[in-house]
Parts: structure tokens; sequence; C-alpha cells
């Protein structure tokens, strides 16, 4: 089970060759602000999954951050080493089933938290001194 959002951004070519050549380590600074907003993120996917046996709540994490040449990136929720059960159980719990109603926990977290994320995100930059 995946749901990706992307956020882009645009006219900080400027400011990221000031950046540059302040010498600023802007990937470490992306990699603990993306942190801070996964932990955001998973504190509001963990008020709102379902807490029947706690299976589907034990397993959600923040998993990274990773690098793929300039993106970085974390990931939050069930991770993909999680067993097949506990991942076609969280499926389940999102999206519904034919038998099964869906009690979404990734939707409105990203609803309703995301500008939350944003914040905590941009408050890393700003004590780092990179913004």
């Amino acid at each position: 089970m995946s749901v990706k959002t992307r956020l882009t951004t645009s006219g900080f070519s400027e400011y990221l060759e000031v950046l540059a050549k302040a010498g600023q380590n802007i990937d470490a600074i992306a990699d603990e602000a993306l942190l801070a907003g996964g932990e955001v993120l998973l504190a509001g996917m963990d008020r709102r999954v379902p807490k029947d046996t706690h299976n589907l709540e034990q397993h959600l994490v923040v998993d990274g951050p990773h690098q793929d040449g300039n993106f970085h990136y974390v990931e939050v929720g069930i991770p993909p080493t999680a067993d097949a059960n506990t991942a076609r159980y969280g499926n389940v719990q999102e999206y519904g089933s034919a038998n099964t109603p869906a009690q979404s926990y990734i939707r409105p977290t990203l609803d309703h938290d995301m500008s939350k994320a944003k914040a905590e995100m941009k408050k890393v930059f700003v004590e780092k001194g990179a913004l």
C-alpha cells in the first residue's frame, strides 16, 4: 500500500546559489527538516489509526531520510518490510473492502496535518540559519 504526495517549489535558484556560497550543509538540514515533518505526520496517523489490535499502530514508522541524487524524502506509514497481513490490513482500513467500510487514517492526516508538518520543516530551516 502506498500513498504519495508531492511538494514542489519554484523560484529558489538564486537563494540556493546564496546558500551554496555561504557553505551551508543544506543536505543535512533538509534531512533534519524532513524528519521533523515526518514525525508530525506520524503523530497524526497514530491519532487516527484504528486501534482494535494495535498491530497497525505499532507498525507505523518514519522511514528515512533517503536521498536519490538531489531528491530527499522520508516515507511515513507502513514500511515495505512489514509482513503481508499488516500491509493488507492497513490497506483495508484506509480504503475499505467489499465487506469492511474504510476507516481512513492516512488521507485525513495529509489533509489536516500537512500544514503543521510544513511549518515544522520550515522551523528547522530557520533554526539552522538556512532561511
